[in-house]
């Protein structure tokens, strides 16, 4: 099953899914199934944006919480169950790694029980390994997908190293969150060349509400899914639009499946790619989807109780303090700053706050901060 994940492992990971199916609590068991669980048709959604925000004193259990996080141009987003369980889908990139950890400390999360690396790519895992090596993670889902990006491979030397039960994302599979919330993963449905075709997508379900996480798959992988999945039970209320925005995701056949009420795009301010690109901003628009963007509102939080959903555009940490906590890296010789992964970076850096470095005259590298 994990021939393609890494060819190093293949034995340890063999290992873990036998100790698994003993050890393992209730979430991270996986169930493979051709059927996903079921949801209403009959959305009661509420639109409001408002001050109330997936905070750490809210501990009423009757809620779902979700955050989509701003991580610049990368992915990530934290479900929180009515009791208490965490998933994070994505884990952002290198450069935002502090950010996401000092967030989810900020929102009392010292567990992740499910943690889902939709493909290898460094813009969703770059900052994976920071959050395996300081929380406790419950199981890993990783696709069946070859890479050998030293930033992949040193996340699943981390995960090898904390003996961390990893099962493979594929379709079919499904498992709980807690006691109320379903989780079923749609795709990948096959091997594909394209690593953002083998995204993890992801329906999670909460009685009448219910999400689409899609990472960064495109229309090839959209199409697969719509041929070998359930479409009443693809329905969602909450569309987490592919690959940023981009035009190759969001056909015009999967918007028409999945027929979700909003849409949240995770992407960087005036980032390189263009994304989100026109042409799926209008394919959203001509569906009366509304549209939230994490290059505008920042960090993005909804609150469910099953049957209803509101949104909050409040940062899960205040604008002012999540710059003093977003951390860069400097020289002794030059008067820019960097992002850690800048291949102009020497090797002699050192990690400040980019408030630090802007109170000490640096400038952004326009280089690594191009987007």
């Amino acid at each position: 099953m994990y021939r393609n994940i890494n060819l190093r492992f293949k034995g340890f990971f063999l290992l873990l899914l036998v100790l698994c199916s003993i050890l393992l609590i209730p979430a991270c068991v996986p169930q493979e199934s051709a059927a996903s669980s079921s949801s209403s048709n009959a959305f009661n959604v509420s639109t409001s944006v408002e001050s109330s925000s997936l905070s750490s004193s809210l501990t009423e259990e009757s809620f779902l919480e979700v955050c989509f996080f701003d991580v610049e141009q990368a992915d990530s987003a934290l479900f929180r169950s009515p009791d208490g369980k965490t998933m994070l889908i994505d884990a952002g990139d290198v450069a935002t790694k502090y950010t996401l950890q000092e967030k989810l400390e900020a929102l009392q999360i010292d567990r992740i029980d499910v943690l889902i690396a939709t493909h290898p790519h460094s813009d969703h895992i770059g900052g994976m390994q920071q959050i395996v090596e300081n929380f406790e993670i419950g199981c890993v889902y990783l696709p069946d997908a070859v890479h050998t990006s030293k930033v992949y491979l040193n996340l699943l030397d981390c995960i090898e190293e904390k003996e961390i039960p990893v099962y493979e994302a594929k379709a079919g599979v499904s498992f709980s969150l807690g006691e109320t919330v379903q989780c079923e993963i749609v795709a990948p449905c096959q091997s594909y060349e394209d690593l953002n075709n083998a995204s993890a997508v992801v329906h999670i379900v909460y009685q009448e509400i219910s999400f689409l996480m899609t990472g960064d798959a495109e229309i090839l992988s959209e199409t697969d899914i719509l041929a070998n999945t359930d479409l009443a039970n693809l329905r969602s209320t909450v569309l987490k639009v592919g690959h940023h925005g981009s035009s190759s995701s969001s056909g015009e056949a999967f918007l028409n499946a999945v027929s979700p009420q909003y849409a949240i795009i995770s992407c960087g301010i005036e980032n390189s790619y263009g994304h989100p690109h026109t042409e799926t901003l209008e394919r959203l628009a001509a569906h009366n989807i509304k549209t939230y963007r994490t290059d505008e509102l920042g960090d993005i939080q909804a609150i469910s109780d099953g049957k209803s959903i509101s949104f909050s555009q409040e940062g899960v940490i205040p604008e002012t303090e999540a710059e003093h906590m977003q951390y860069v890296y400097i020289t002794d010789s030059g008067k820019t700053y960097h992002k850690e992964d800048c291949s102009s970076l020497a090797k002699s850096k050192h990690r400040i706050t980019l408030q630090e470095a802007k109170e000490k005259g640096y400038t952004a590298c326009k280089r690594c901060f191009a987007n």
